[in-house]
C-alpha cells in the first residue's frame, strides 16, 4: 500500500492543511447548513409522521384478537349458555383534527383548540371483525368499517396537522405565527 515515507508525508500534509480554527469553522458550516435545510424540529415531525403512518398499523396487526367470555347465566326457570366473543382489529384510519359543533363536525384549528382548552386531536378509526360463538351453533361473524375507537393528539406542523402545507399569509389569517416550526402537541 503505502511506504513509510508516503505515510509520513500524508501525516505531515494533514498537520499543515487544517488548523483547529479551520476545523471549528468547517464543523459550524456543516451544522448550520443542516439546520438551514432541516430546521430544529424536523426529527420530531418525521418521527411523529412515521409513528402515525406505519407504527400504529403495525401495533394493531401484531396484537392478538380480544376474547371476551361471558359466564353461563342460571335462573330458576332457564339456563343461558356461555357466550364467547372475539374482536379482531384491521385497517386503521386517522382523519384530520375535528370537533363536534352544533351543526355537525368541523375542522379544529390549533389556535381554536388553545383558546377553547381542547386537545388538538384527530379521530382514530379501525375496521373491526366481531365473531360470536354460541353453544352448538356455527360462529356468527360481523364486520364493522371505520369504528371510532378514540382520538390521537396531533403534533403541530406534522403531516396530519391542518397547518402543514399553509403559506405564511394563511397562517397569519388563522392567528398562527409563521415562524413557529411546530414539533409540539
Amino acid at each position: 500500500m503505502y511506504s513509510s515515507n508516503d505515510q509520513a508525508q500524508i501525516e505531515n500534509d494533514d498537520d499543515r492543511d487544517i488548523t483547529p480554527e479551520l476545523w471549528q469553522e468547517a464543523c459550524w458550516t456543516v451544522i448550520s447548513s443542516y439546520f438551514d435545510e432541516k430546521g430544529l424540529v424536523r426529527q420530531q415531525l418525521d418521527s411523529f409522521d412515521e409513528f402515525i403512518q406505519m407504527s400504529v398499523q403495525r401495533i394493531v396487526e401484531d396484537s392478538l384478537p380480544i376474547e371476551l367470555q361471558a359466564q353461563a347465566q342460571y335462573t330458576h326457570t332457564a339456563h343461558k349458555a356461555a357466550l364467547k366473543c372475539t374482536l379482531k382489529f384491521g385497517q386503521v384510519y386517522l382523519s384530520k383534527p375535528v370537533h363536534q359543533a352544533n351543526d355537525g363536525v368541523a375542522h379544529l384549528w390549533p389556535n381554536e383548540a388553545r383558546l377553547r382548552n381542547l386537545t388538538y386531536a384527530a379521530p382514530l378509526y379501525v375496521d373491526l371483525n366481531k365473531t360470536v360463538y354460541k353453544d352448538n351453533s356455527p360462529p356468527e361473524e360481523k364486520k364493522y368499517e371505520k369504528v371510532h375507537i378514540g382520538d390521537i393528539p396531533i403534533m403541530l406542523r406534522s403531516a396530519y396537522c391542518l397547518l402543514a402545507e399553509m403559506t405564511d399569509r394563511d397562517l397569519t389569517e388563522l392567528n398562527e405565527c409563521p415562524l413557529d416550526p411546530g414539533g409540539y402537541f
